[in-house]
């Protein structure tokens, strides 16, 4: 891994969001009955602004 390099995550709640970031081309990396993570790839564009805010979140972590 690059040094200063970060990965981000999309923990993502909702069947709907999945399905549109699978669509979009973003990673699923793990999964559960109550949530999705998926890598959170900077050439991929998605526009979250019209997605609720408690659909998903971002951080630099991967919480299962």
């Amino acid at each position: 891994m690059k040094e200063g390099f970060r990965m981000n995550f999309i923990h993502c709640f909702s069947k709907d969001l999945k399905t549109k970031l699978l669509q979009n081309g973003f990673k699923l990396l793990s999964e559960n009955n109550s949530f999705s993570i998926f890598e959170n790839n900077t050439k991929l564009y998605f526009n979250f602004s019209e997605i609720e805010k408690g659909q998903y979140y971002i951080c630099n972590k991967m919480t299962f």
